[in-house]
């Protein structure tokens, strides 16, 4: 019985001696601990994908309003453009903030909705006109946005997931506006 009471603090002292022997030949290593935090969203990394996320979902309410109402082919077809696309952007937004735990927004921001009860109420070559004017405007203030979370964000996933957004949004913002003049 006395050989058992020995053999366990014998065996606690050897592994800690192991232990301390291993962690003497292993170098720090400070990126280590700096990976883990940089996954950490930042204020901007958040609100970016906030805002994104609200214009998704309000940029899709305009695609089919414009698929429906609009009086030429380019508007429809621009609308089905942003329905396709911001729905495909929101399923890459959602599923990032998911991963991140930041919680989105279930509808557009409040001057959203009102922009897309207007354009409801609007039809003929005004719909037309008043559809392509908010939609450069809102992918101008959107590509404004994510082009500040590409430089100032802090996390990699959010900073890659504006990269894309950005390329996305400037191919919109260049078929509006041919859309526009054309």
């Amino acid at each position: 019985m006395r050989t058992t009471s020995l053999t366990l603090p014998l065996s606690v002292a050897a592994l800690a001696a192991v232990l301390a022997g291993c962690a003497a030949d292993v170098a720090p290593n400070p990126e280590a601990a700096a990976v883990r935090t940089d996954t950490q969203p930042s204020e901007q990394d958040r609100e970016w994908m906030k805002t994104i996320h609200q214009g998704n979902l309000s940029e899709v309410q305009a695609g089919r309003l414009a698929m429906g109402k609009g009086t030429t082919k380019q508007v429809k077809s621009v609308g089905k453009m942003l329905v396709e696309d911001h729905t495909k952007l929101g399923t890459k937004v959602t599923q990032a903030a998911a991963q991140l735990g930041i919680e989105l927004p279930t509808s557009p921001s409040k001057a959203q909705r009102a922009e897309v009860a207007r354009l409801q109420e609007v039809t003929g070559q005004d719909f037309d006109q008043d559809f392509l004017s908010g939609m450069i405007k809102a992918h101008k203030e959107a590509l404004a946005a994510t082009k500040t979370e590409v430089s100032k964000g802090a996390n990699p996933t959010v900073k890659a997931l504006a990269g894309t957004v950005q390329q996305s949004l400037q191919q919109h913002l260049n078929a509006l506006k041919k859309a526009q003049a054309g």
